[in-house]
């Protein structure tokens, strides 16, 4: 099953966010099965103010865990994290 996650970093978090990018790139890599796309949220002047990233887990619970496991919120970057089940519809990729 795959999950939407948006998760807003906190204000003035930017440094947490490039310190600990290496850790979070890390973390992804080794998960890589359960990552199907993400990225930054940028302001106008193209700076990171958050994260989308599309996963997939068995369940709920199990995407939460993985989310709450990502160096960044371990890190305290996120004002908010959401998490929810979502259906990729449209130009779905046939290897998913």
């Amino acid at each position: 099953m795959m999950f939407a996650v948006t998760a807003l970093d906190k204000n003035d978090h930017l440094e947490t966010r490039l310190a600990t990018r290496p850790a979070h790139l890390q973390f992804w890599d080794d998960n890589a099965a359960s990552m199907v796309l993400a990225g930054p949220f940028l302001d106008a002047e193209g700076k990171a103010t958050g994260s989308l990233m599309i996963v997939k887990a068995e369940n709920q619970a199990a995407a939460e865990a993985l989310v709450a496991s990502d160096p960044y919120a371990e890190a305290g970057l996120f004002e908010s994290v959401v998490v929810r089940p979502w259906n990729w519809v449209i130009n779905r990729p046939e290897t998913i």
